[in-house]
């Protein structure tokens, strides 16, 4: 505002000088024209009587000198100060006023002036022609006037700007005095304190900055709380399997029977399987929660039937263990979906290891891929017991095992990473009864890439 102000003084005072100069310019052509009144014409020359009393008129209550000059039509000079400057060559007409009239600046006698030179057509008495009339007159007065304008700008100007600023600052310390009590309860805030920000800010512009912290702060609240139940649970998991093998081997250290030492050891080889197993599904159940926050990974169009076929093949000698069907059927390779092909993998493989380890033996397991309504459809369908619809949410769970699954190997992590891939490619997961072979049907809709990206 300072700076405004000095630009604003700067430019009224050149426009109070141009006013002023406009005002006294037309006092200038007044004195000019008086002295063209007194043109006379005597035996054949002209002739001019300027009596001071004439320019006295102009000059009363006025600090400055006024001076003129008057030529005939030959250019000598018939009266008044012979030595003012002359008017510069292509000083243009005024258009101001109706008089053949030019306006210059110059010096004399040391001083600024502002002439006038007025062309007084002169047509009698055989003397024919332009008279040409020069009146001066120093500047004092129009900087007097152009000073007193400014004053009354600055002031006027001046006393809006410190009210202005008196204004602003008690606005701000009306404004900031809330955003400072909001400040200090933020920084006495223990750090693991979530809690919701009170509202301390009163106004409808700084509301949204309150509701968006706390809505960052529920998200947050729901990471820290799904962190420590995902690491309890995760903790307590491995807890056990470790526990049975630090028995395992020291039932194999203190023991001298070679058949109890192999058994220990083959026991540990097992043991040391699944908890490799889980310790990897851990890793990648936490791993793909990290990446679905901070969107590390990219998404790229892949074939879902090839990925799912793969899939199967991988899992025949599992099946033929079991004397389980294990068979494709579906839609050709053209099916493209967008996605991660190890984590789409690794989804696959949960849904075919469940269906083959909860199937009795000689049952039937099938995937499929199927297209519907601008979605892909991979589906994994058993004959096996299936789930009721009342635990049909608690398998989601992870670590929960369902009671008619308790003997089989596992952590209970299966189905919850599944849901947790379905969920980071945009996509669904259901369970439903099995319409073919009685048993579960487990169904991922994902949104289907309509043309591969070359």
């Amino acid at each position: 505002m300072l700076i405004l102000w000095g630009a604003s003084a700067w430019y009224s005072y050149y426009g109070a000088l141009a006013a002023a100069t406009a005002a006294y310019d037309r006092t200038l052509l007044a004195s000019a024209r008086t002295v063209a009144e007194r043109l006379t014409v005597s035996e054949g020359s002209l002739k001019v009587d300027v009596p001071y009393v004439v320019l006295d008129s102009f000059e009363r209550n006025m600090r400055d000198r006024l001076f003129y000059q008057v030529r005939d039509i030959q250019g000598a000079v018939i009266s008044g100060f012979a030595d003012l400057p002359p008017m510069p060559l292509g000083t243009p007409l005024t258009d101001r006023y109706p008089a053949l009239a030019y306006f210059y600046d110059g010096v004399y006698q040391d001083a600024p002036i502002r002439a006038v030179v007025l062309l007084q057509p002169v047509g009698e008495g055989g003397v024919n022609g332009m008279a040409k009339i020069t009146v001066a007159e120093t500047l004092l007065s129009r900087q007097q006037l152009a000073e007193q304008l400014l004053c009354s700008a600055l002031q006027t100007q001046g006393a809006l700007v410190v009210l202005t600023l008196l204004l602003a600052y008690l606005l701000l310390k009306g404004v900031l005095r809330p955003m400072r009590r909001l400040s200090r309860e933020i920084l006495r805030r223990d750090g693991a304190d979530l809690a919701p920000l009170p509202d301390l800010l009163p106004w409808q512009e700084t509301r949204p900055l309150v509701q968006a912290f706390n809505r960052q702060l529920a998200r947050l609240r729901q990471l820290v709380a799904r962190q420590e139940r995902f690491s309890a649970d995760a903790a307590h998991q491995l807890r056990t399997p470790l526990t049975i093998l630090k028995t395992q081997v020291e039932v194999a250290r203190t023991s001298a029977d070679p058949s109890l030492i192999a058994e220990s050891l083959g026991a540990m080889a097992v043991r040391l399987d699944h908890t490799i197993a889980l310790t990897e599904r851990l890793l990648l159940l936490a791993q793909l929660n990290a990446d679905e926050r901070s969107g590390l990974r990219q998404r790229a169009p892949l074939e879902l039937v090839t990925l799912v076929q793969q899939a199967c093949l991988s899992r025949l000698t599992q099946a033929r263990s079991k004397e389980i069907d294990l068979g494709y059927e579906g839609a050709d390779p053209a099916v493209m979906v967008a996605g991660e092909s190890l984590l789409l993998g690794e989804l696959c493989a949960n849904l075919l290891d469940n269906a083959i380890k909860y199937t009795p033996s000689g049952g039937i397991v099938t995937a499929r891929v199927l297209r519907a309504e601008g979605q892909v459809w991979l589906e994994v369908e058993d004959s096996g017991p299936g789930i009721a619809p009342e635990q049909a949410e608690r398998v989601w769970q992870p670590f929960l095992r369902l009671e008619h699954g308790a003997d089989q190997p596992g952590a209970g992590l299966g189905l919850a990473l599944v849901r947790d891939i379905a969920h980071y490619h945009h996509g669904e997961v259901s369970l439903l009864a099995a319409p073919q072979l009685g048993g579960l049907l487990v169904r991922l809709s994902l949104p289907l890439e309509p043309h591969p990206r070359r």
